[in-house]
């Protein structure tokens, strides 16, 4: 995780400005999605939750056409398995592997693995879609 310096001034009745010293504060990394599709798509992640110790589902998140989201999860692990697949209307494409089986809103789908770079600057990993 990563860890930055927060400093809080609090103001007493009297006027004066108290800070803790060394206050820190843990930032864990997130996963943003950029879908370079031009199509909309609906993902979901199964990731590993570290605060509440163990691997986690999220429900399906729609991603416009050539759209961001932005924090759709937040791990330290940088491996991540997701399905996803297009909600257009149009011939379905899906982004699937054989994995890991998760059910995800009451459906059984099969995930795909990915490891990720972590990219310090942003504090986060990224996972980009194209269509096929």
């Amino acid at each position: 995780m990563r860890k930055l310096a927060l400093a809080i001034a609090v103001s007493t009745p009297l006027g004066i400005n108290v800070a803790p010293a060394n206050a820190t504060m843990t930032v864990t990394p997130a996963l943003d999605v950029h879908n370079k599709c031009n199509r909309d798509i609906a993902i979901a992640v199964h990731y590993k939750d570290l605060q509440a110790g163990g691997w986690r589902n999220t429900p399906f998140v729609v991603i416009r056409a050539n759209g961001y989201k932005d924090r759709i999860v937040s791990s330290d692990n940088s491996i991540f398995y997701y399905y996803a697949e297009t909600v257009d209307g149009g011939p379905k494409v899906a982004w699937d592997g054989n994995e890991r089986n998760e059910t995800v809103q009451g459906r059984t789908v099969s995930m795909r693995m990915k490891q990720l770079t972590f990219d310090r600057d942003q504090n986060q990993y990224r996972l980009n879609l194209t269509c096929r």
